[in-house]
């Protein structure tokens, strides 16, 4: 994103399970760990992204919390990002969407990014809609639990800002592709 001037969300596509729609991956002192929000799919699997409900029967928050808490609250960071992410996540949004629609605005803002992202509910061609590719590398920044586990790239967005704070776009410029 941070390359674009311009990003479209497409919320017509089908939703697809185990994709980062849903889900994102942090470091711990345990190693890589998931936090997935559970989902509803009303139409099973044809429904599309704009309508696929968080289910909150379970409570994924409070895991989902302690979990951030566990794994950022002593890098540099933290206390001046947490509060108001973690109040995004407690937030009881109906569907998943709006969680990320609210996740990526809090980031872009925070990262200092200029890209304006759309969520757009038309039927996009193929040909106007781009797939992030998996080949990110992340330029190396300090994370807390390097010395046991190593750098560990292509983290959640979070790791970054609890880490490096305003530096944050500065670690993205310096990354690639390949």
């Amino acid at each position: 994103m941070w390359k674009s001037s311009e990003v479209i969300v497409n919320l017509t596509e089908t939703y697809k399970k185990q994709t980062l729609r849903s889900r994102c991956e942090i470091m711990t002192a345990n190693g890589r760990i998931w936090l997935t929000v559970p989902v509803e799919r009303p139409n099973g699997k044809q429904t599309q992204m704009c309508d696929v409900l968080i289910h909150n029967t379970e409570n994924w928050r409070k895991d989902h919390i302690k979990a951030i808490e566990s794994a950022y609250r002593k890098t540099p960071y933290y206390e001046f990002y947490a509060d108001q992410l973690l109040s995004i996540i407690r937030t009881d949004f109906t569907y998943l969407w709006e969680l990320n629609q609210t996740l990526t605005d809090y980031f872009v803002d925070k990262i200092g990014l200029t890209v304006s992202v759309i969520h757009e509910s038309n039927n996009l061609t193929k040909e106007s809609t781009h797939r992030f590719d998996q080949n990110f590398h992340t330029h190396r920044y300090i994370q807390p639990f390097e010395e046991r586990h190593g750098f560990q790239g292509n983290l959640s967005v979070l790791d970054l800002l609890f880490n490096e704070g305003p530096n944050s776009i500065s670690i993205l410029q310096e990354s690639f592709y390949s």
